[in-house]
């Protein structure tokens, strides 16, 4: 189904191609510590995995966003609301940095899903259930975040996952103590309290 989708949006004139970079003839190795730089001087042309993090979380901020703006037009509660609007905020800050990188790079950043979101306001699904998924899909994005972050040795883009990942960790906690708020938070499994256990 995903390979047939993908030729029909080939044939449309729909589909952006993931980045490509050519194909090197010989091995190279790191010469100079100036590979780790990015903060001054002139900066080195992104690595591959560098531009693979980049796509996908464009990709993933792309479709969380497109989402999030169908999770807060079906929503009920105000709270909620409120909650998906500024994730739609921060995905739309977090689209225009690393699309920045890539075009730099003289390289297509992926199309938006935003005119995917029909016009619909019919409560189609809970509250409890609408946030839910949108924790589920914060969490798999800072998860995303962190091994970008781990697997770009220049500097500077290491730095910026970094200084997104707190705006991230906040949005996430606030939307648990929505949930919570509201009675929707079940608490998961945790090992014994053997202290606990020891005094009872």
């Amino acid at each position: 189904m995903q390979d047939l989708t993908r030729q029909l949006m080939l044939q449309q004139g729909t589909y952006i191609r993931p980045p490509f970079i050519s194909i090197p003839d010989k091995v190279s190795f790191v010469e100079k510590q100036q590979f780790l730089a990015g903060f001054f001087g002139k900066k080195r042309a992104l690595t591959s995995i560098e531009v693979s993090h980049l796509f996908l979380n464009i990709q993933t901020n792309s479709i969380g966003k497109a989402l999030i703006m169908g999770f807060g037009q079906i929503a009920k509660n105000e709270d909620v609301k409120h909650y998906m609007l500024r994730g739609k905020q921060i995905a739309q800050k977090h689209l225009e940095i690393f699309g920045q990188y890539l075009t730099r790079n003289d390289l297509p950043a992926p199309l938006s899903w935003d005119s995917n979101v029909f016009d619909t306001t019919a409560p189609i699904f809970s509250d409890k259930l609408l946030m839910f998924h949108t924790s589920a899909m914060i969490a798999a994005g800072i998860g995303n975040y962190g091994l970008a972050m781990a697997a770009s040795p220049r500097r500077d883009l290491a730095l910026k996952y970094a200084s997104l990942l707190p705006e991230i960790a906040l949005y996430a906690e606030d939307g648990a103590n929505i949930m919570i708020q509201y009675g929707w938070l079940e608490e998961p499994p945790q090992a014994d309290d053997k202290d606990d256990l020891i005094k009872n």
